[in-house]
């Protein structure tokens, strides 16, 4: 029987336990994808022979997302407590950690020491795997830090002017300048099903190549919150307005989107122009979707 006494040999705190050198499940399962999926978009290994550490960090606005997701993801998988911290310098948010077997492990999983920015790519057992919820995993993790959820006005003769005044038309892209990660997530995508399309080019800030994927279209938005989803706010407040409204003011900050959703902002007031309530946003097909996207969901099993 526990004593509750700390002196206690059966006494053992939430720090012992975390700090104890416990094996780490090498098999790959959707938690471990995500997980090397955030670390291919916002991680970065370090090991120069004075310093060791691995830092997951992303912009000050994904404050919600490292405190809610990624941080007690990272406790529950690697068993270690994760307390999350603005870089000023960087001006970025997350943590990291000097656990050397953790270090070590995520540098076997193929990530490399240093700068990754040209080199990263899908770890072998995510590339080669059959289950689709491991897969699901990798992109929702990489789509989440290095992703966008964007939405622009949709053109041409054979839409309706409402279409032109508003940005209704979804797309899910991604751009990296490395060729091995965008070879693999495209490989990843090619696997689920998705429709997308890939381009590349060098930047005009500098001279990499910059290789990108995209996903466009309701169909792929939809399908993509039904299985993939997005666990970062940033991305997932965009999809709720665009449920809502049936569009998304572009550029907007993470409080003008909280604005929007609690009622207190009409996403209208960043237009010019205003539109009649008659004015429909979301074709009947669309919602059609929607709605069988919700319904599906109802009667999943939870875990």
């Amino acid at each position: 029987m526990n004593s509750g006494n700390p002196n206690s040999k059966e006494f053992k705190s939430k720090k012992q336990v975390f700090d104890r050198g416990l094996a780490i499940q090498t098999k790959m399962t959707p938690d471990l994808a995500e997980i090397c999926g955030i670390h291919a978009g916002d991680g970065y290994l370090r090991n120069d022979g004075q310093r060791k550490d691995l830092e997951i960090s992303g912009g000050f606005e994904e404050k919600g997302y490292y405190d809610n997701h990624v941080a007690p993801l990272f406790e529950k998988y690697f068993q270690i407590p994760v307390k999350p911290r603005y870089f000023l310098t960087k001006k970025t948010y997350g943590f990291v950690t000097h656990k050397t077997r953790i270090i070590e492990f995520m540098h076997s999983m193929g990530f490399p020491y240093g700068k990754k920015t040209l080199t990263v790519s899908v770890p072998e057992q995510i590339l080669h795997s059959k289950d689709l919820d491991v897969i699901y995993g990798f992109l929702r993790g990489v789509f989440d830090t290095d992703g966008c959820l964007s939405f622009r006005k949709r053109g041409g003769s054979g839409y309706a002017k409402v279409y032109l005044k508003r940005h209704t038309y979804p797309s899910i892209s991604m751009n990296v300048c490395s060729k091995n990660l965008w070879r693999g997530v495209c490989t990843l995508l090619a696997k689920t099903g998705f429709q997308f399309a890939v381009s590349y080019g060098r930047a005009k800030d500098n001279n990499n190549q910059h290789y990108s994927v995209a996903l466009r279209g309701d169909a792929n938005l939809i399908s993509w919150i039904t299985n993939v989803g997005f666990r970062n706010p940033l991305k997932y407040n965009r999809f709720l307005i665009w449920k809502k409204f049936g569009f998304v003011p572009s550029e907007l900050a993470y409080v003008d989107q909280n604005k929007i959703l609690t009622g207190s902002t009409d996403p209208n007031s960043y237009y010019d122009d205003m539109l009649s309530e008659n004015d429909g946003l979301i074709p009947m097909l669309v919602k059609r979707r929607l709605k069988i996207s919700q319904n599906f969901e109802s009667f999943i099993p939870k875990d």
